[in-house]
């Protein structure tokens, strides 16, 4: 007992849990969604969602690995416990399925196509707004300008 305390006594340890708890939790929601998007579709019509967990997933698992066994230093890096056997099967799995850098360069060429789509949608709707503001001649004031979107 380090300090007189349990090591889940800590501050630094007890934030760490906290924080894993919500890393954790969010991951497991990033696969959900995934799942969900493959059962609306197929896994082509998924492929953000499972390349957002095939980066996320694995990087949680590992930091959540490492900062255990930076809790119990020297022997989390020893056979006594299985934190280090993790640990190198974790950091495979980041390499197995391609590289993050991959996944990332997919997703942001895909959200890259996406930004044309959502600038005509928020087009469409300021034309929806100028068209209403004409049909209930509602004068629009400095402060009621909206800006336009630059396509």
């Amino acid at each position: 007992m380090p300090f007189g305390k349990k090591l889940s006594e800590h501050g630094v340890i007890i934030d760490r849990i906290a924080q894993s708890r919500i890393d954790i939790d969010a991951a497991r929601l990033i696969v959900l969604n995934a799942a969900a998007a493959i059962d609306a579709g197929d896994a082509k019509t998924a492929l953000i969602e499972i390349a957002e967990a095939k980066v996320l997933v694995p990087k949680v698992a590992l930091q959540v690995v490492d900062w255990a066994m930076q809790a119990f230093g020297g022997e989390g890096l020893s056979q006594d416990t299985p934190l280090a056997a993790m640990w190198g099967h974790l950091r495979t799995v980041r390499i197995v399925d391609g590289p993050d850098e991959v996944h990332l360069q997919q997703l942001g060429k895909r959200e890259n196509k996406r930004a044309r789509e959502v600038q005509l949608l928020i087009q469409k709707q300021l034309d929806e707004t100028d068209r209403l503001f004409e049909k209930y001649r509602v004068a629009r004031g400095v402060d009621r300008e909206v800006p336009r979107a630059n396509l």
